[in-house]
């Protein structure tokens, strides 16, 4: 299939990551396919600028630069798209690594399979393999029922177990939202949605666009069978953590204000803070009756994470 690709990779002062990504394309079997890399530097001049790192004369395919003073993702997003010329667009962190064998070909046939194919992602994982949530549902009510009852914490580690063990289901599926660490975007449709939408700062904004995507009647679609690596934003201290959990939050509870009302939005937050409380309660218990350092730090970190968020 003959389309013309432009990856649109978001960097915020981070030349290694920039740089193996760059790299992982490179000694990939896409090299050929890609027309384009557009390298945004978010935060200019004061996070740097790629230019001083990036030696262009070392790739097979063309790479473009933008200074984007804006720190929010979605503005960078959207500045990079603007000097795309590709019909399809290819967004992704700047942490995201191809791994050995990956090509995003099958992603690129799915989209253009059916017209109405607006966005597709892959199985996110991380370095070390296992399953990183790539998808999702949109933030209702709802869901912030089920989290109460811990059904979907049970879920996820189910699904991680299937797919440790290769038993998850390999056909293509339509989803809520997939990722914005990592979606393929047909241009028309990021264009019909006027492209991320920069209220969200950091989190939130794939959730966002996705919705409206739904909204216009594009689907979105996960590939599982394409796995690529994304190392992720989690931290080890404490105060990532914190700011990690805040900010997430923060998001979906924006997320529901605008798109299902104020007054769910307030029982939202409230719902998800006793969710956060009956898991640092559950597992301080838990990790009593185990005695074993990974239940005392998963106690500890459900309590972090508590307290971070109880007074949003």
């Amino acid at each position: 299939m003959s389309k013309k690709l432009s990856i649109i990779v978001v960097n915020y002062g981070k030349s290694d990551l920039l740089l193996n990504f760059l790299n992982s394309v490179r000694q990939s079997s896409d090299s050929t396919l890609i027309h384009e890399i557009i390298v945004v530097d978010n935060g200019y001049p004061h996070k740097g600028d790629s230019r001083d790192v990036v030696d262009t004369s070392s790739f097979p395919f063309k790479i473009k630069f933008v200074q984007n003073p804006k720190t929010s993702y979605s503005s960078g997003v959207n500045q990079g798209a603007t000097l795309a010329s590709g019909d399809t667009l290819v967004i992704a962190n700047n942490d995201i690594e191809w791994l050995p064998g990956f090509s995003i070909q099958p992603l690129v046939e799915h989209l253009w399979q059916e017209p109405c194919i607006g966005i597709v992602g892959p199985q996110l994982v991380y370095p070390g393999g296992t399953l990183q949530r790539s998808y999702g549902r949109f933030p209702s009510l709802k869901w912030a029922l089920i989290s109460l009852t811990m059904l979907d914490s049970l879920w996820h580690g189910i699904i991680a177990w299937a797919f440790r063990h290769g038993w998850l289901p390999k056909r293509p599926k339509m989803v809520g939202y997939v990722s914005g660490a990592f979606m393929v975007v047909r241009r028309s449709c990021f264009e019909e949605l006027g492209g991320f939408n920069e209220d969200y700062s950091f989190y939130g904004e794939d959730t966002d666009f996705c919705w409206r995507a739904h909204r216009h009647e594009w689907k979105v679609v996960l590939v599982p069978t394409v796995h690529a690596i994304h190392i992720g934003g989690a931290s080890s201290t404490l105060e990532a953590l914190k700011d990690y959990t805040v900010q997430l939050l923060k998001a979906k509870q924006k997320f529901v204000k605008e798109h299902l009302g104020y007054r769910r939005a307030i029982w939202y937050n409230w719902l998800m803070k006793v969710a956060f409380l009956e898991r640092a309660i559950l597992y301080s218990f838990a990790a009593s009756l185990i005695r074993s350092s990974n239940w005392r730090s998963r106690a500890q970190q459900a309590k972090d994470r508590y307290d971070a968020v109880k007074g949003i």
